[in-house]
């Protein structure tokens, strides 16, 4: 296999294995939020089950722990069948049991976490409407992973570079980053509650700068305009640096969460891995997908001199004779 088709490889486990590990850890922050943290609380799932629909509290509440169980558990099925496709089938593909395993995992926690953000909007009051742009991350990542899921791992995702089109996995990764950035940026422009208190709390924990809400207020509406451009130019102009700043700052977004309120509030980081971690999906495919098309010179370069040797040499046996 040529070091193009290596790299075309490289990418395509990239992308898968980001995505998993991507997927378990905000499945623990779900159910470290509803199930296992100090500070756990009812999900709006819950509350419309149980006031929108009128079912009893008791099993309102069932159904709600039964789906954060399920989703923590479907969570460490696509990391173990992850290690099994890429270890054990990397050449063959998964087995048919194991792809409809993977499949049915990942489609649970997709649907799942569609339904959070709908009951959300149903019942949350304050910029209800973005819920479903905000959490786009979150159920478009398991998403992907079922458009890949049958798909061997030493299967290429792309042929020949850009040539090949974006693959239907990345565009959806984009479409719903920058959504997700969108509905994040509109909030900061709008100087939204909340994201005021993580810079001020941060400052108050950490850096000690005696930070005024207007100051804090003023770098929030920064923030916000950035995280609208790049939510703007990620998807016509696919640069990397945009990729990797979303990347680096969902990161940061995610892990103020316990700069503000401590480490207690580690549920609350890992439930919004998917925030820096699908640009970082993006851009490590991206990043090892230039690298497959910028070797294609050469090696074309390198197959054209050897075509021309052995047409060399068949002419010099010719005249010999």
């Amino acid at each position: 296999m040529t070091l193009k088709g290596n790299r075309q490889l490289l990418s395509s486990a990239w992308l898968d294995g980001c995505l998993r590990i991507v997927i378990a850890i905000q499945s623990i922050g779900l159910s470290g939020r509803y199930l296992f943290s100090k500070n756990e609380w009812e999900s709006h799932v819950f509350e419309w089950l149980l006031f929108d629909w009128g079912w009893p509290e008791p099993l309102a509440q069932t159904m709600d722990n039964a789906g954060t169980w399920l989703t923590l558990v479907a969570g460490g099925l696509l990391c173990l069948i992850g290690w099994l496709k890429h270890r054990r089938f990397g050449d063959t593909g998964l087995p048919t049991a194991l792809t409809w395993l993977d499949r049915i995992a990942a489609g649970w926690i997709a649907c799942w976490l569609l339904v959070m953000a709908v009951a959300h909007m149903m019942r949350a009051t304050l910029w209800a409407e973005l819920t479903l742009a905000e959490d786009a991350v979150r159920y478009i990542a398991p998403v992907t992973l079922i458009i890949l899921s049958g798909r061997p791992a030493a299967s290429p995702l792309v042929k020949g570079g850009r040539s090949g089109g974006t693959p239907l996995a990345v565009l959806l990764l984009m479409i719903a980053a920058s959504a997700t950035f969108a509905a994040h940026g509109y909030k900061a422009v709008e100087r939204y509650g909340p994201f005021t208190d993580l810079i001020l709390l941060s400052d108050l924990q950490w850096t000690h700068m005696s930070m005024s809400q207007t100051t804090a207020e003023t770098i929030l509406v920064v923030v916000g305009v950035i995280d609208l451009v790049v939510a703007l130019l990620l998807i016509p102009t696919r640069w990397r640096s945009v990729a990797l700043y979303m990347a680096v700052w969902g990161i940061i977004a995610a892990v103020s969460r316990m700069t503000a309120y401590g480490f207690g509030a580690w549920p609350e980081t890992l439930l919004r891995a998917a925030n820096g971690g699908v640009p970082l999906a993006i851009f490590g495919y991206w990043t090892i997908s230039r690298a497959s098309r910028l070797q294609l010179p050469r090696e074309t370069s390198e197959s054209e001199t050897h075509t021309l040797d052995e047409t060399r040499n068949k002419i010099q046996i010719a005249i010999r004779r």
